[in-house]
């Protein structure tokens, strides 16, 4: 499924020729042929909290030296050491969940919650879905994954493949002390873990002017340039559900959020966010 139009992804891959052309003065060129060959991947987490479908962010740390203070999906780039032999064939789903596991800390052994759907087996006779009773919890993984979108590439050159994962756990308010035990978070990569519901974000998406296609630029020679001023998307964070104020799912996250509210999540759950069937 992609992510941009042709005319977006044209317009992000000019921006990001330019970003490099800048960075040629100050950094070798064997660095910069690095960056290009560079992959990473996120994972988007559809959850349910008490019931109610929803998606599980992380707020980026304040120390970081990019992004800090974002609002994020878990992900990070691909670690040949760490993800070529992991569980799955697909090196990138290893990225992903790898790097889920870094920034929240989860432990399957003491989550201890009631699983709340059905998990597909690849070794199920005719492809049927196991229906798993609460006994049989931490039987399972945290994550499920679904699905992935086409690659996209962020300002910095890197090819991100999105990932989306079911968790296949019933979770608990993300602002209660049960939540933050289960996700106690990496304090040097993220500051907050919350949850979204699904009704809210599909309910609740607007524009803001986008710098990734060229609204803004840091350099002298911008109000020189005659460019249209671009719009991205913007989802606002439930009062119930900040930790700070101003926080907003902008940007990268945001631009995968759109597509996948529009093209996968409201299809399948109404514009309610609600399960269908």
């Amino acid at each position: 499924m992609p992510i941009l139009t042709p005319r977006q992804l044209e317009l992000s891959l000019v921006e990001i020729k330019r970003r490099r052309l800048l960075r040629q003065q100050a950094t070798s060129s064997n660095s910069i042929n690095s960056s290009q060959k560079r992959e990473a991947a996120i994972l988007v987490p559809l959850c349910t909290v008490q019931g109610t479908p929803s998606v599980l962010f992380t707020r980026r740390s304040s120390q970081l030296s990019t992004h800090a203070s974002e609002i994020s999906f878990p992900g990070g780039n691909y670690d040949e050491a760490l993800d070529s032999s992991g569980g799955w064939e697909n090196k990138l789903i290893n990225t992903a969940l790898r790097e889920m596991q870094e920034e929240l800390l989860y432990e399957i052994d003491q989550i201890g919650l009631d699983v709340h759907a059905n998990y597909y087996h690849e070794d199920d006779d005719d492809n049927y879905n196991r229906s798993y009773s609460n006994r049989q919890r931490n039987k399972l993984p945290l994550v499920t994954v679904l699905g992935q979108t086409q690659p996209v590439p962020s300002l910095h050159g890197t090819k991100v493949t999105p990932f989306v994962g079911a968790i296949n756990y019933d979770l608990p308010p993300c602002t209660s002390s049960e939540f933050s035990a289960l996700f106690p978070g990496n304090p040097e990569e993220v500051d907050y873990i919350f949850t979204v519901p699904l009704g809210h974000l599909i309910s609740n998406e607007t524009s803001e002017p986008l710098q990734r296609w060229g609204a803004k630029f840091s350099d002298d020679t911008y109000s020189a340039r005659s460019r249209p001023e671009s719009l991205g998307p913007v989802f606002h964070i439930p009062d119930r559900d900040k930790k700070r104020d101003g926080d907003k799912i902008w940007g990268f996250t945001a631009i995968v959020m759109r597509s996948l509210l529009r093209k996968v999540f409201r299809p399948v759950f109404g514009d309610s966010g609600s399960h269908v069937g």
